[in-house]
């Protein structure tokens, strides 16, 4: 590889971090507000579902004002600790901002399910922001979608995640214009799902040729040639 393009290749893998810090920015500005509502609210017990929708539904819209990123949806799952009764995901999507509806749940469902989806429980194993995808979000857009999650830890105890998401299609829009100056550069997670490409070959949500089931991007080898996001779960591939 030439000099410009080992430049656009570092460039392109930097402009993914880029991107995904402006997602994360107004998250971390919201945890301590969240922290401190949270901690007023629940002085008389856990909330149900109704009145954590009240007390978040301007944080969550202000995350959505508070970006240029393309966000679908913001809002905040809770732990148990936090809502005992009712949806703990208070949630708003799409241009009208419209709040996820609670009949989506089945009775005692949502808590059980949520738990179970990465973009929940990575957070709550490691203490740390995770970003997860790409997946057809069947609970919220039924789009293919990227979730970046931040948890709400509060006294060393998990209190749930603040999350915002990004359909692919939209990160397509901001990111290939970069990576597309690279011929059959792939963006893939760490299990090795292609996220966006400019190979026409390469699906989003199919297994980059070369990716183990268990190992993920770790089998690719001598096979490819990859810059690592420093901060991510990403990494852009080329074909040597």
């Amino acid at each position: 590889m030439s000099a410009p393009a080992d430049q656009a290749f570092d460039s392109a893998i930097e402009l993914v971090d880029d991107f995904f810090d402006g997602v994360f920015a107004p998250l971390e500005r919201w945890l301590p507000e969240l922290r401190e509502q949270l901690g007023r609210a629940l002085s008389d017990g856990p909330l149900t579902g109704a009145q954590l929708a009240a007390l978040v539904e301007a944080g969550a819209h202000g995350i959505l004002d508070a970006t240029d990123r393309p966000l679908y949806g913001a809002g905040y799952c809770a732990s148990d600790a936090v809502v005992s009764e009712g949806n703990p995901l208070a949630w708003w999507q799409g241009p009208e901002r419209s709040l996820l509806a609670s009949s989506t749940f089945g009775p005692g469902q949502a808590a059980i399910d949520l738990v179970r989806l990465e973009w929940y429980r990575v957070p709550e194993a490691t203490g740390r922001r995770h970003v997860a995808g790409p997946f057809v979000d069947y609970l919220c857009s039924n789009e293919i979608t990227v979730t970046s999650a931040m948890p709400l830890l509060v006294d060393g105890g998990f209190w749930g995640v603040v999350c915002a998401d990004v359909l692919v299609a939209s990160l397509e829009e901001a990111l290939l214009p970069k990576v597309g100056d690279l011929a059959d550069a792939t963006l893939v997670n760490a299990s090795g799902r292609v996220v966006v490409s400019s190979d026409p070959g390469c699906e989003t949500g199919d297994r980059y040729a070369g990716a183990d089931p268990e190992r993920g991007i770790e089998a690719l080898g001598a096979s490819v040639r990859m810059a690592r996001s420093r901060r991510y779960p990403f990494a852009l591939v080329l074909p040597e």
